[in-house]
């Protein structure tokens, strides 16, 4: 574990990140187009458990990146001094940690090596999911006087509630998400290709949901609604895209049995090619129980596939006019809502433009890109 200590001497670094992982989710995301804007030998990555999704990516592209692999056991007091090291050795101008766990240990870690500057990111809206989360909340809450130099939010509403409930406000700030429209773009020729391979007739309707498998993502409100659609008669195939599904076979299965859908759901799982695969989509779901400001909303959009969300974090605000949003388990109107619009589907051409013009404007990943540096620089 602590063999680098004895090779050469380490230049300073700008800047290093942590985050309890680099896995595939939104703020995951996020932090990976951000690393990926700095030189190689200006940034350290570390993640407080395995490399991941994005991280596998940063690291085969040359990113310096230090898996800690922390346990919830008696070994956790050596990982987190050997984090304690890390941030010595590479003496970091800035450390700029990634959601609550890598907040709270990682901005425990840079205070007590002297780092200047801290920044918290925090992508989630305000919860207490269960007494660990609870008591980790209450601590974060304290120490948001005392850390972090800057708090970054990812949405109004995740600002607004932790500022109700403790956090400091005047260090908090937010920079909305950003997504690149050279890569998400609509692309005619391969919605056609994907929609073959797929087995997916052009009369067909393709919903997207792009959602890790858990609780909160709420797959089972989708499920009822799909329900009732195909109760209908209506001509459809959901897509499911996300981790998780193989992880809880059993327990999908079972709800996928209980519906009767095994003949309108497409399981693709975990993919790098998300902005290939949105454009068979007709429209995106999302019907998520809580959110702070869903990337896979702007990625759909900017694709120039309308959504549909649950009105959860900002969802609303990024939608806007260029899709529709129902209450949080409201399976009966998003199977309405989608009725609707199956009988007049000249009304996702005229959204789908809409959508694309909203992120060009609003939620371009340069525009996120430049916020960020303009904290570094």
């Amino acid at each position: 574990m602590f063999n680098f200590l004895f090779k050469r001497k380490i230049s300073r670094t700008k800047l290093i990140f942590i985050a309890p992982d680099i896995n595939s989710g939104g703020a995951e995301n996020i932090l990976f187009n951000v690393a990926k804007t700095f030189n190689k030998k200006d940034i350290v990555l570390i993640s407080l458990t395995d490399i991941g999704f994005y991280g596998s990516k940063l690291k085969n592209d040359g990113y310096q990146l230090y898996p800690l692999y922390m346990k919830k056991n008696i070994f956790v007091i050596f990982k987190f001094i050997y984090l304690i090291i890390l941030i010595f050795k590479y003496k970091p101008k800035i450390v700029h940690t990634w959601l609550y766990r890598a907040n709270l240990i990682g901005g425990i870690a840079a205070k007590i090596v002297g780092v200047n500057k801290i920044y918290w990111t925090i992508h989630h809206d305000f919860e207490y999911s269960n007494l660990i989360r609870m008591l980790e909340m209450k601590i974060l809450i304290l120490f948001s006087y005392v850390i972090p130099d800057k708090i970054i939010f990812g949405s109004n509403i995740s600002k607004k509630n932790h500022i109700l409930n403790g956090y400091i406000k005047y260090k908090s700030i937010i920079i909305n998400n950003g997504v690149s429209t050279k890569i998400f773009k609509p692309n005619l020729k391969l919605r056609r290709e994907l929609r073959k391979v797929l087995g997916i007739e052009e009369d067909c309707l393709l919903l997207g949901n792009i959602a890790r498998y858990h609780p909160l993502k709420d797959h089972e409100t989708l499920f009822k609604a799909l329900k009732i659609l195909k109760n209908k008669g209506l001509n459809f195939k959901c897509i499911l895209i996300g981790s998780g599904f193989s992880n809880n076979i059993k327990k999908f299965k079972e709800r996928i049995n209980f519906y009767e859908l095994s003949q309108n759901l497409i399981i693709y799982g975990q993919t790098f090619k998300i902005n290939e695969i949105i454009n068979a989509f007709d429209l995106n779901i999302l019907t998520s129980k809580k959110e702070c400001s869903p990337i896979s909303l702007l990625e759909s959009m900017s694709t120039g596939v309308p959504c549909i969300s649950t009105n959860v974090g900002d969802a609303s605000q990024l939608i806007m006019n260029t899709g529709w949003t129902v209450k949080i388990s409201d399976f009966k109107s998003l199977a309405e809502l989608i009725k609707k619009i199956n009988l007049d589907k000249n009304i996702i051409k005229i959204k789908s433009q809409e959508a694309r013009k909203r992120v060009e404007v609003f939620y371009r990943l340069e525009i996120m890109i430049e916020k960020y540096k303009a904290l570094y620089f």
